[in-house]
């Protein structure tokens, strides 16, 4: 009787840990503007809108399923980045996840829009950029930004209670450094 337990426990985790909420939806990213200075302020607007049929998506409350990564297009990877990470051991077995997990119905007409606030900053070598919601802090070395000003912002949505997600369509922003 434990063994046939077990499995279907298993069973039901497999199944529901392997669920991507972001199938079948548009991922991208806005911002207010194309070209920014050092000590700039911005708004960043993620956009999640359901390719066909209205579809509901599980987002943590904290919004660690988003991860986001600013690269100088001369420099690539030779950025570093602070992430907070959260992690949840499978679905709850009492099927209540609402302390942790927000769900969202979107459509066509009503997709999901959050805006988060971020500043721009300049250290003697870096420029900062820095979202505090999301917990995202981005050094970029200022010798790249000046021969090529241009900012790759790339990332993606993981689901909830799994590795899957979706890319966000990359975008791209101007910094301009003395």
């Amino acid at each position: 009787m434990k063994n046939h337990l077990a499995i279907l426990l298993l069973l039901i985790l497999a199944f529901s840990c392997s669920k991507n909420d972001f199938e079948d939806t548009k991922l991208y990213i806005e911002f207010d503007k194309e070209t920014y200075q050092s000590n700039d302020n911005f708004e960043l607007t993620i956009h999640i809108v359901p390719i066909e049929a209205e579809k509901t998506i599980r987002l943590y409350k904290n919004l660690n399923n988003f991860e986001i990564s600013f690269l100088s297009k001369a420099e690539h990877l030779g950025l570093t980045q602070e992430l907070k990470k959260h992690f949840i051991e499978g679905p709850s077995l009492t099927g209540d996840d609402s302390e942790y997990v927000d769900n969202y119905t979107i459509s066509k007409e009503n997709p999901f829009k959050k805006t988060f606030l971020g500043t721009i900053t300049e250290t003697e070598k870096e420029i900062v950029i820095d979202i505090p919601e999301l917990k995202i802090k981005n050094k970029i070395d200022k010798k790249y930004l000046r021969d090529n000003p241009s900012i790759l912002i790339m990332g993606n949505c993981r689901t909830v209670y799994g590795i899957e997600g979706n890319p966000f369509e990359s975008t791209e922003i101007k910094i301009k450094v003395e």
